[in-house]
């Protein structure tokens, strides 16, 4: 910018100069042309007689140098009468003071005006100048000027006191969809949802791979050696006579040991104090071998639901009460109640509404009681059914929410059993995910044990009690794989097929009231016959 404005100085001085020289010119021309025009008007004055004047002179009154009232007066009548015989003179007189009152106004417009003052000053009162006219339009703008440099930044002032909070702008438009967070710690589980429409049947799976044989059961060890015998016992009281063949003895015996399991009999299976005398007397199976399952029968199906997860429960010890109840889904916060199984049948029920909501398909009922997990805890809920009572039972070390089950197939965590030797939780370890069982104080709501089976619940589908003897089925739910004595707290041999059908198993429990097993089937309701050895 200033090497520009170095450029455009000289070219603008050269400007200046240039049109002075030609102002000068100028005024010497129009000095040169006013000198002829003043002599050829003293020759005029000279020419005419000085009493007829229309003269251009400023009369004797006028101020000194001042301007004239007329430039170019015409002449008076006085001189017209006396003097008609040079009026071809006096008219080419006129001509001429005319073109000479032309050639001064253009004059006036050439000249600059102190240069025409001081001619008309000079000349004794030839020009003449009127009031001074009105000021004129202005001139145009002129052309913007260059743009000048930028000045050295000033010292920066101290920082004022903040101002007063604005008002709040309108929302802009949203901004474009950030990273995806990091994903979130699992909540806890909501009630359950109104019941969707069945879907379609699925396409068959694939087939999988032949299990092990064995699945890690551990064989009893061959019988022992006798033991020396012992001394001899007091002489028991005199029997009654018996029959000659030894009639009497055999159907003793057989009374005794028979296969089938009533009463009291199967309610201790694995107490073997009767063993040595049993064997001593005769050769047949033991006590213990009459309550293990060694099979089950063809299904029955009872009634079909439209829930795919689901309970239902009947009072094991009360034969006489009737009752069916049912919970819908694997989480809610009330229980459906039939009053037998023709009300089910029909679906006739009351509602029972409950602390908290369940959670698995676990539960189990007993002298009146419901027995659950309460959703999100592992708490076990002792819900009186009839009349409102209710108690807790905190299991620890237990796993129980997010998605690690003990029983991954019917979203169980607790799974409740009752038997012939009482109430029982089966729960997973927190520390080792092994499957352990708890054994319940049904009066006090307490835990009396702990037992632990060693046996992972990754390799569990299901699970339920009888005897005293916890069944564990594949994770197929198609085969008992596993067994293991909870009194003696250890493993035994049993393994033998519980069905055919690969649906969502969701229940399996065993019954003391009819000594069956209950199950639901992906909606369906199935009792399966229990056949002991």
């Amino acid at each position: 910018m200033e090497a520009a404005g170095g450029r455009a100085l000289p070219c603008l001085l050269a400007a200046v100069g240039l049109l002075s020289a030609l102002s000068a010119a100028g005024t010497l021309f129009l000095l040169a042309q006013w000198r002829e025009l003043g002599a050829a008007l003293r020759e005029l004055e000279a020419a005419r007689p000085a009493a007829g004047n229309g003269s251009l002179r400023r009369p004797p009154g006028g101020p000194g140098p001042g301007p004239l009232p007329d430039l170019l007066a015409g002449p008076g009548p006085a001189a017209a009468r006396s003097k008609r015989s040079r009026r071809g003179e006096r008219a080419r007189g006129h001509v001429r003071a005319e073109s000479e009152e032309m050639l001064m106004m253009m004059t006036y417009s050439m000249v600059p005006v102190r240069v025409m003052v001081d001619l008309c000053n000079s000349t004794k009162g030839i020009c003449l100048t009127g009031p001074p006219g009105p000021p004129g339009p202005p001139g145009l703008d002129g052309l913007p000027g260059y743009n000048g440099s930028d000045g050295v930044p000033g010292i920066p002032g101290q920082k004022g006191e903040p101002g007063i909070n604005g008002k709040r702008g309108k929302i802009g438009v949203p901004g474009p969809k950030g990273d995806q967070g990091q994903k979130g710690e699992p909540g806890e589980v909501g009630l359950p949802g109104k019941d969707g429409m069945p879907g379609g049947k699925g396409a068959r799976g694939a087939k999988g791979e032949k299990g092990d044989a064995n699945n890690d059961v551990i064989l009893e060890g061959s019988k022992g050696e006798p033991g020396p015998p012992g001394p001899p016992g007091p002489p028991g009281p005199p029997g009654p006579p018996g029959k000659r063949k030894g009639k009497g003895k055999a159907q003793l015996q057989e009374n005794i040991y028979s296969s089938k399991c009533t009463g009291e009999t199967c309610a201790v299976p694995n107490d073997d104090t009767l063993a040595g005398k049993a064997e001593d007397r005769t050769p047949g199976p033991s006590k213990k071998a009459e309550c293990v399952i060694t099979s089950v029968g063809s299904p029955v199906h009872f009634v079909s639901v439209q829930q795919t997860f689901g309970t239902w429960m009947r009072e094991p010890a009360n034969i006489s009460d009737e009752r069916i109840w049912l919970t819908m889904h694997f989480s809610g916060n009330s229980i459906k109640e039939y009053e037998n199984s023709n009300a089910l049948l029909n679906d006739s029920y009351r509602i029972i509404n409950i602390t908290g909501f369940f959670y698995g398909c676990g539960h189990a009922v007993q002298n009146n009681h419901l027995y659950y997990q309460k959703g999100g805890t592992n708490v076990i809920l002792k819900l009186g059914l009839d009349r409102a009572s209710l108690g807790t039972l905190l299991i620890e070390n237990a796993l129980y929410h997010g998605r690690n089950y003990l029983f991954s197939n019917s979203k169980t965590y607790f799974n409740v059993a009752v038997d012939e030797k009482g109430l029982w939780i089966i729960y997973a370890s927190s520390t080792d995910e092994n499957i352990i069982v708890a054994h319940i104080d049904e009066e006090t709501f307490s835990v009396i044990r702990h037992i632990n089976t060693t046996y992972p619940k990754s390799k569990a589908g299901n699970a339920f009690i009888a005897c005293g003897i916890m069944y564990v089925t594949d994770t197929k739910d198609m085969t008992v794989s596993f067994a293991f004595d909870l009194l003696k707290e250890k493993q035994i041999d049993a393994r033998f097929e519980l069905r055919s059908s690969q649906s969502v198993l969701a229940m399996l429990s065993y019954s003391l009231r009819d000594k069956n097993l209950y199950t639901w089937e992906n909606g369906s309701l199935m009792v399966y016959p229990v056949h002991f050895g």
